[in-house]
């Protein structure tokens, strides 16, 4: 299957050739530059291309500080398993991910470098910070060359990585910063309106405050401190990432709040069970009175609503059941891509090469020639980095840096884009002209009696207080609340969660935005399936996440077991629709 080729690939540094510079190996054997031992390896390579039996024989990696064993690698063979009810994890594609010595890569980190850098900015406050404006800036140039770079397979692309048209990226500004271009995801906070509000669990309800990291902590800045990382895949407490920041009540603030900042995304990604912002959703949905989508028989219009009523079968239980069932399918297919395929590395082991390349280890002479681009290194997000830590490794937001499994595609993004996309098809989210369905014909309630009223909208921020920031949800402009619709905020869930994993460091944005269209098609899959097994005979339309040259998106029509794109009949194994 199709990769970039760096797993393979013999990289000249200097008078040597070295292996793996662009490939996953945390938790492997490295030297002092932090390059993975080649034995080592080599045996994992070949593990990826056997029955799985392999892995176990991959060498674990030695500490260069205290002794703390190395973490296990994350689940390796769950790309090799069979799902009877959908097609072997295998036989679905992703495009390549970007070169590592590529100018598309090199963007993407200075987006990372930027995401570290403005962590603890409000969200409400972005359109007015001048740090901002000048990351939108920067990002915003280097993504256009990474567009331009044709000769790289798998370059940053308009209309599926980067906000804008297919073919036509467009400005990155303080009001799309960080975001993905996805169908009404650019309409008021970037925040969705699923994550600021309680949610009702039956007779329990739900409040969706957190408590945040601590302001300004960052980890794994210092080369030692990172190399040890490298090696064990854990910090200096052995806590590997699901245990990241646990060690002490110092890494948290005292208050919760709704996700107010950059960093609070990173929290909720680091902790959330995969599928559980849509089946939040999902609830809120239920209680809020969204209509189910004209195609189903049991819909408002449907030819059985007057006598039947869906309930196990497209009603409240199967949808609430779906949004976790596409979930552990989208995981065995994105875990093949990423163990079985493409074997990327994560951005805090490219931070490495950057900074062994412009700064070196023990001085001048402690300097590699690895070929990233020259200008990663004297970006202004770089420079500030360089200001603060005095090297040019990526700031991370978890006290162990990413997990060890490696970054194409993203886990959360694959399950967001699968989630995401079943939700938008049991719902109505166009009308009858084909127009997205506002976000406040949506209801909600205090009491759990009487008829509620219109669904509130919010925007979060931070006000800082003496002994600890206080969270803020204020009303959202009436201007800008009627602009929301249902499409939007979903689409604006999938993400958050997906981006959140990059604004901790973990995840580089093309990881994200491909994983959410591969899961997207698998969800199309599993909801044609659905139309050609249900006795009734549904049919289900909603729109792409992905964009075409006019901007808008594909309109997507499932009936009879069958998948229809804008009209044309399609295969769905393929990274997207």
């Amino acid at each position: 299957m199709l990769n970039n080729g760096d797993t393979k690939r013999l990289f000249k540094v200097g008078s040597l050739k070295v292996r793996g510079l662009g490939s996953f190996h945390k938790t492997l054997p490295h030297n002092q530059y932090g390059e993975v031992d080649s034995a080592a390896f080599d045996l994992l390579v070949g593990a990826t291309e056997g029955d799985g039996s392999g892995f176990a024989l991959v060498p674990k990696g030695v500490p260069n500080t205290a002794p703390i064993p190395a973490a296990a690698l994350i689940n390796p063979q769950a790309g090799l398993a069979h799902d009877p009810l959908v097609s072997h994890p295998a036989s679905h594609s992703m495009p390549p991910a970007p070169k590592v010595l590529s100018t598309s890569t090199a963007a993407e980190m200075t987006e990372l470098y930027w995401m570290a850098l403005l962590r603890d900015t409000p969200f409400d406050t972005f359109a007015t910070d001048t740090d901002v404006a000048t990351a939108a800036a920067e990002i915003s140039s280097r993504f256009q060359m990474a567009v331009g770079d044709v000769s790289d397979a798998g370059h940053l692309q308009a209309g599926v990585d980067l906000p804008g048209p297919a073919g036509q990226p467009a400005t990155i500004t303080p009001g799309n910063i960080f975001r993905l271009g996805l169908p009404g995801e650019d309409i008021g906070p970037l925040v969705s309106q699923f994550f600021v509000r309680p949610v009702n669990y039956g007779t329990q309800n739900i409040d969706q405050m957190q408590v945040p990291y601590k302001k300004g902590q960052n980890y794994l800045t210092a080369f030692p401190a990172w190399l040890a990382a490298q090696n064990t895949g854990k910090d200096s407490n052995n806590q590997a990432y699901p245990q990241a920041n646990e060690d002490s009540a110092a890494n948290f603030e005292a208050n919760r709040r709704y996700i107010s900042t950059p960093r609070d995304l990173a929290r909720f990604v680091n902790k959330d069970a995969l599928h559980q912002a849509y089946f939040n959703a999902a609830l809120l949905l239920l209680s809020g009175g969204a209509k189910w989508t004209p195609g189903n028989p049991y819909s408002s219009t449907g030819t059985l609503s007057g006598r039947e009523a869906g309930f196990g079968v497209l009603g409240g239980p199967h949808i609430l059941a779906l949004v976790s069932e596409v979930a552990t399918r989208a995981l065995k297919v994105v875990w093949n891509q990423k163990w079985q395929v493409n074997l990327r590395l994560r951005p805090e082991a490219y931070g490495g090469l950057v900074h062994v390349q412009k700064i070196g280890i023990g001085g001048p002479n402690g300097k590699r020639k690895y070929g990233t681009p020259a200008w990663a290194s004297t970006t202004t997000a770089a420079g500030k980095v360089k200001a603060k830590y005095g090297t040019l490794l990526l700031p991370m937001a978890y006290t162990p840096g990413s997990p060890t499994h490696p970054a194409y595609g993203a886990g959360h993004a694959t399950v967001a884009g699968a989630c995401v996309t079943v939700l938008k098809a049991y719902f109505q989210t166009l009308d009858s002209s084909g127009m997205p369905v506002k976000f406040n014909t949506l209801t909600e309630r205090a009491d759990p009696f009487g008829a509620g009223q219109t669904i509130a909208s919010y925007v979060t921020g931070v006000t800082a207080q003496t002994g600890g920031d206080i969270g803020t949800r204020s009303p959202l402009l009436a201007s800008v609340a009627s602009q929301l619709t249902i499409e939007g905020e979903l689409n604006k869930l999938a993400m958050n969660v997906a981006m959140g994993r990059s604004i901790g460091g973990v995840h580089w944005r093309s990881d994200n935005t491909r994983s959410l269209m591969l899961g997207e098609a698998l969800a199309a899959r599993i909801l044609a399936d659905i139309t050609s097994d249900c006795n009734e005979r549904p049919e289900f339309v909603f729109r792409t996440f992905s964009r075409r040259s006019d901007g808008e998106p594909k309109t997507i029509r499932i009936r009879q077991g069958r998948v229809f794109v804008d009209g044309v009949m399609v295969d769905t194994n393929s990274s997207s629709l």
